[in-house]
């Protein structure tokens, strides 16, 4: 007994010699061990595979982290914090789809609030990320792309192109294009591509950096976005008081014009009359014949004013460049001058939640305190710990606990890899800690139900 206890002191005194980064380096290599030899044993446990792919996760081993995390989720796609760390760790990796999807997947199944209105910012990011990588893949494996042509049904608008324009309206080019779009795509048999991945398109090859766009170029870019026809427009302003526009459809297959194209003009302050007569003739240049009902929709104004229609434009310019603060200001100058644009309240917002994005490292914190957060500290002490909520085998410790509260069953049903104080326990084995021994503390309980016999 003499020689057991002098061994025991004997190496407390090495465990306290050695260094603190040696402890916990040693401490987080005995956690993992636990971790892969509990998933390995479980493959198909959720909880084990949970934890896992959290320690990876924290660990910064981000590549390892989301196979896991994967698997977890396949088992369980109700299982919210298996989703928020497979989001977390997709988008370390840059795979912008992946993030996206498994964020998504959260805010459905989420238990933390304010984690979910934190993704919803992350949201934003990413899908801005996900628009400049597919641009950039795009033009990667262009050869291939080129051999996909879109429908010639689906189609995209370019930015106009603005002569004569001082900087009080060369904005239009985005506005312009803006307003082509949401008019054509109330022909439902046309499918619209999204003015920002047009604008990551023409970004990625510097698509009128010189100022002119021919049809070849434009096809090209109508290929990599894989679109049937192009609509590219200019603007032309004289002394800040007359309009002229025109607009052509370009068939990506063979990089020529569907027909003369289409023009109108008018007053700059008639500006959205000028736009809607260019949209009808568009629709004729496309082929496409509208029902009178469909002229009227098409026939609808998002503002009646040019000021706020100007401010709008100002806000895509400076969005599109990434000067997301600006953008805001823009959209909120737009929405002051007209209350009613709605469009401009929608960029006003999704620009102040872009510049407002959670960092990812405080979407963690601002889990720390949530049952959640519990589940995934539990990861870094190698233990494998109940999810929050849901859970039907706690459900029923709980009840028979509340019932016949023996000891045993409070060891069980504190949960989550935790004790009393609701804390992770820093050893891997909960029923050791609590019953010193080495095997599980069983899960008993007596429920007495009485039933009386009812009076005749």
């Amino acid at each position: 007994m003499l020689r057991t206890i002098r061994a025991g002191l004997v190496l407390a005194c090495i465990a306290l010699a050695l260094p603190a980064g040696a402890q916990q380096a040693k401490g987080a290599a005995d956690a993992l061990a636990k971790l892969q030899k509990e998933a390995a044993a479980n493959p198909g446990s959720v909880s084990a595979n949970r934890a896992l792919g959290i320690w990876y996760y924290r660990n910064q081993r981000f590549s390892e982290a989301r196979t896991p995390l994967e698997q977890a989720r396949k088992l369980d796609p109700k299982d919210g914090v298996s989703a928020l760390y497979a989001g977390l760790a997709a988008e370390q990796e840059k795979d912008w789809i992946a993030a996206k999807n498994a964020y998504t997947a959260y805010l459905a199944v989420g238990k933390t609030r304010s984690v979910r209105n934190d993704i919803r910012a992350r949201l934003l990011a990413v899908s801005k990320e996900e628009v400049k990588a597919a641009a950039a893949r795009a033009v990667a494996n262009e050869s291939v792309i080129a051999q996909q042509p879109g429908s010639p049904m689906t189609i995209a608008v370019l930015p106009f192109q603005c002569s004569g324009c001082d900087a009080s309206v060369a904005p239009l080019e985005r506005g312009m294009a803006e307003l082509l779009i949401i008019d054509l795509a109330k022909k439902k048999t046309l499918t619209l591509l999204e003015r920002d991945r047009m604008q990551a398109i023409a970004d990625e090859i510097q698509l009128g950096k010189s100022g002119r766009v021919d049809d070849a170029t434009a096809a090209r870019a109508g290929r990599l976005i894989q679109a049937g026809r192009i609509v590219q427009g200019g603007i032309l302003v004289t002394n800040n008081t007359t309009l002229s526009l025109n607009a052509s459809v370009v068939d990506v297959r063979t990089s020529t014009p569907a027909d003369q194209g289409a023009k109108a003009d008018g007053l700059l302050e008639q500006l959205f009359s000028v736009e809607k007569q260019l949209a009808f003739s568009v629709f004729t240049s496309l082929g496409v014949t509208l029902t009178p009902a469909e002229r009227q929709d098409v026939d609808r104004r998002p503002t009646n004013s040019l000021q706020a229609f100007l401010a709008y434009s100002r806000g895509l310019a400076a969005e599109d460049a990434g000067k997301l603060d600006e953008a805001a200001r823009f959209f909120e100058s737009a929405r002051s001058i007209d209350p009613g644009f709605g469009a401009a309240l929608q960029h006003q917002q999704a620009a102040q939640q872009a510049v407002q994005a959670t960092p990812t490292a405080k979407v963690e914190s601002n889990l720390k305190s949530s049952s959640e957060g519990q589940v995934a500290a539990a990861a870094d002490k190698g233990v494998v710990a109940t999810a929050a909520a849901g859970n039907i085998g706690a459900t029923l410790n709980n009840v028979v606990g509340n019932v016949n509260p023996t000891i045993t069953n409070q060891i069980n049903v504190s949960g989550g890899g935790g004790g009393g104080n609701g804390q992770p326990n820093t050893s891997g084995n909960q029923a050791a800690d609590k019953t010193g021994t080495d095997q599980p503390a069983p899960k008993t309980g007596q429920v007495t139900i009485v039933i009386t016999r009812p009076k005749p």
